[in-house]
Formats: structure tokens, C-alpha cells, sequence
């Protein structure tokens, strides 16, 4: 169910979305930029000792994406939970009548 408090709180995230992802193609291209500009100048860059047991960047970041999406289900799950048991409260306070579950239907033989 959709309600307009509801409606107004999912517009003004997807701006905030928005207004984020606008920031992807100024920050990727400046960051080229001073890549490019530091390649041209040093191009025999030395590597680090023990490069091999340093995640590359893009490790790092599928590693911490997959941690904070655990986080967010877990909380997610945790928030369901506590709302589901409040439900006999707050369901007073909306004026919401609880969903009534349809008992299965037995057949008879």
C-alpha cells in the first residue's frame, strides 16, 4: 500500500540517488586526468613490495560492497521482525485492520 507521506519520502530519495550519480563522470574524469598527467611524467612507476597479498582497489570494493548489502539485509530482517510484533500496536494507532490469513481448504476424500 502507497500512501502519500510514503510517496513524498521515495521522490525525495531518488533525488538524493540523483543528485550522487551526478557526481560519477566529473570525479572519473578528473581522476584520469591527474592519472594521465602523473603516467606521462613517471612512466617506469615502481611497484610496491609485496603487491601480491594487496587487494587491487576493485577487490577492496566488491569485498565492502558485499559486507554493507549483509548489513542491510541483516538490519532489514531485524526491522521486519520488530515491526511484525509491534503490528498489534500500530495497527491500532493507523486504523489498519490486520491481514486475515485464509485458513487452507481441506479436501475430503
Amino acid at each position: 500500500m502507497t500512501t502519500p507521506v510514503l510517496d513524498k519520502l521515495t521522490d525525495v530519495q531518488t533525488s538524493v540517488v540523483d543528485a550522487i550519480a551526478t557526481v560519477k563522470e566529473p570525479v572519473t574524469s578528473g581522476v584520469s586526468t591527474v592519472v594521465e598527467f602523473i603516467v606521462d611524467r613517471l612512466p617506469n612507476i615502481p611497484a610496491v613490495p609485496y603487491a601480491e597479498q594487496i587487494p587491487t582497489p576493485k577487490e577492496l570494493i566488491d569485498n565492502q560492497y558485499k559486507f554493507a548489502k549483509s548489513i542491510i539485509d541483516t538490519n532489514k530482517d531485524i526491522a521486519l521482525a520488530v515491526a511484525k510484533a509491534a503490528a498489534p500496536i500500530t495497527d491500532a494507532v493507523l486504523d489498519r485492520k490486520p491481514v486475515a490469513r485464509k485458513a487452507p481448504v481441506k479436501k475430503t476424500a
